[in-house]
């Protein structure tokens, strides 16, 4: 088989391997989850310097729904907050303090407070569930036609290349090409179902909570 059949062949699932990746981060930034990825655009002034939010803090996550800002400079603490606000002004912020046992040379206990910015996702009420899903099925269809016009390209391009191929080697050349189409796809209907799922899960995790909410105001009521 011709070399630029192999080049082309090889260059369409490049193509749709990166609209993959696009894609997953366009979603990992619709956030429902305390996705890291979300935070890598983030970039603070310090002394009039802009820098990324992993060169000024030390990020935690203690569970799925928030991270935890340690600033490197307590001084810094308005600067990070402002950078997170900016890039996503729907993160909830708290400014909140610890105290952390440090033991000295002698071997003293030494209690000292630690100031961090604690952050939490928006909880997916009804409004914003609907907002979601609505955003994922946009970009599920955006990134389905893109799919759909590279393929359609190559295939084109490949066809006018095997041109002149025998038989078997472009029945060989349509079941890898079929292959490959059904390899990427799924991987994209697994990351739109994924995601669907976090949204339905954050959904249901509101729903509870409003539900405890209501029974407590209720025994309040009632006491």
């Amino acid at each position: 088989m011709k070399r630029e059949i192999i080049k082309e062949f090889d260059m369409l699932g490049d193509a749709l391997s990166t609209l993959n990746a696009q894609f997953a981060y366009r979603l990992m930034n619709l956030c429902v989850k305390a996705e890291p990825v979300s935070l890598l655009s983030i970039e603070a002034m310090i002394e009039g310097e802009p820098q990324k939010l992993e060169e000024c803090s030390q990020i935690g996550q203690e569970d799925d729904y928030s991270f935890q800002v340690y600033p490197n400079y307590d001084g810094d603490i308005p600067a990070l907050a402002q950078a997170i606000f900016k890039d996503h002004p729907e993160f909830k912020q708290e400014f909140k303090t610890m105290q952390v046992d440090v033991s000295t040379e002698e071997g003293k206990s030494d209690m000292q407070d630690v100031h961090y910015i604690n952050v939490t996702m928006p909880e997916v009420d009804d409004n914003r569930y609907d907002v979601l899903k609505n955003g994922v099925k946009g970009a599920y269809d955006e990134n389905k036609a893109q799919m759909e016009a590279v393929s359609a390209k190559y295939d084109a391009k490949l066809a006018e290349l095997s041109a002149g191929e025998s038989d078997e080697d472009v029945k060989k050349l349509k079941a890898a090409r079929d292959k490959q189409t059904k390899t990427w796809y799924e991987q994209r209907d697994a990351i739109y179902n994924d995601k669907l799922k976090q949204i339905e899960d954050a959904h249901v995790k509101w729903q509870s909570n409003q539900k405890k909410e209501k029974i407590t105001r209720l025994k309040g009521v009632g006491q």
